[in-house]
């Protein structure tokens, strides 16, 4: 298995859950700066050119929610659930992450780190109170959530904690404050803590999930 990517927030939710499932692979970093993740050999890979994409026996997949699920039913759905019901829980938190919350977090990296960084322009505050005000109104119930469940689909790790615990690092690099929601916190410090996130990180030069920004 290879994964071909840069260092982002949904690169490392291959390598945390790779990691948690003890899934061999191989990382082949691409150089944006040079343009890698649009050369033809990764168009080939990912018809956006964009990161990430994995390799499995002469096949290429993208988007990195499906690698995680594909990771886990490689593995005998490890991380997953066994049943159509436990599935439909852990895909409700993947993409309660992915469309709801990661996404206003994303506006706040955008504005707040990738535009200065990149593009050197000023963050657009209308922009980021929008992020706050819907943002607002989900982590109370991701809160709720993890009141009762130690990891977001229930007492066990699966992927839904993986893919989300990446985009919740976003907070690291931005003015977020998720002070107010204690359960939440509770979990994103025990996520940071496993030894597979550590390892996950490793595979990064200097361990940076993202090397130009800086909270």
């Amino acid at each position: 298995m290879k994964i071909y990517s840069f260092p982002t927030f949904n690169l490392t939710k291959l390598l945390y859950t790779a990691e948690e499932l003890g899934q061999d692979y191989e990382l082949v970093l691409l150089d944006p700066s040079k343009m890698e993740h649009k050369s033809p050999e990764h168009l080939l890979r990912h018809p956006l050119g964009k990161v990430p994409a994995l390799e499995w026996q002469g096949k290429c997949y993208f988007e990195s929610n499906n690698l995680c699920r594909l990771m886990a039913e490689l593995n005998g759905n490890r991380l997953y659930g066994d049943t159509p019901e436990a599935h439909a829980v852990v895909n409700q938190w993947i993409d309660f992450f992915g469309y709801q919350v990661g996404k206003w977090m994303m506006v706040y990296a955008w504005e707040e780190a990738i535009k200065p960084a990149f593009f050197k322009k000023t963050p657009d505050a209308n922009l980021i109170a929008e992020a706050a005000e819907f943002l607002a109104q989900q982590l109370p119930i991701v809160d709720d959530n993890l009141t009762a469940n130690e990891f977001l689909a229930g007492a066990e790790l699966t992927i839904a904690d993986t893919t989300a615990f990446a985009l919740t690092q976003i907070e690291s690099f931005t003015s977020l404050d998720l002070g107010a929601y204690p359960n939440l916190v509770r979990w994103y410090g025990q996520m940071a803590e496993r030894p597979a996130t550590a390892r996950g990180l490793d595979k990064l030069p200097g361990r940076a999930i993202f090397p130009f920004l800086q909270k």
